[in-house]
């Protein structure tokens, strides 16, 4: 009788097991599966900024002027032959120069990369965060940077299109 019961437990933690195995593999697979998504969003994204970049005609309004905090500023808004808006880049010159560019498709919010630079040596990056958006929803959560949340700089970014379309 104990041999059975035994035999019984040994089949219970086997089947307990390979269930918990197997549900750890899907999930693995689902992460991975979710992990491909994000990059192909992340990826058209991408592609739809540097397309446009690249074929499209702008006729920048700039805008400058002096922070409070004596800093000065640059804001370009970056407008399709269509009139709607592609990019808003927003920079400010100080110690660091620090340079937010948004990019919306149909007046949709869809990336904001951040970076701040030395201001002696451009290519020298201090600090940046890249998010990117679809359907007013951020993408790459896993690439949050706690020196630029993207709650700010999305909300920013809308901010921003709303001024300039007011």
């Amino acid at each position: 009788r104990m041999g059975i019961s035994k035999q019984k437990r040994k089949s219970k933690t086997h089947k307990f097991l390979m269930k918990k195995i197997l549900y750890i593999s899907l999930l693995f697979v689902g992460c991975l599966t979710t992990e491909a998504q994000i990059n192909t969003e992340v990826e058209h994204v991408q592609n739809y900024i540097q397309t446009t970049s690249q074929t499209e005609w702008f006729d920048p309004i700039n805008k400058t002027g002096v922070l409070e905090n004596g800093s000065q500023y640059d804001l370009s808004y970056y407008v399709l032959p269509d009139n709607t808006l592609f990019s808003i880049i927003y920079t400010v010159f100080d110690k660091a120069t620090l340079r937010k560019s948004f990019y919306f498709k149909n007046n949709q919010l869809i990336a904001c990369i951040v970076e701040e630079t030395d201001t002696n040596n451009a290519n020298k990056i201090l600090k940046y965060a890249d998010y990117f958006i679809k359907d007013n929803v951020l993408i790459n959560k896993e690439d949050e940077n706690k020196y630029f949340p993207s709650t700010n700089i999305i909300n920013e970014g809308l901010e921003k299109i709303n001024t300039f379309n007011n």
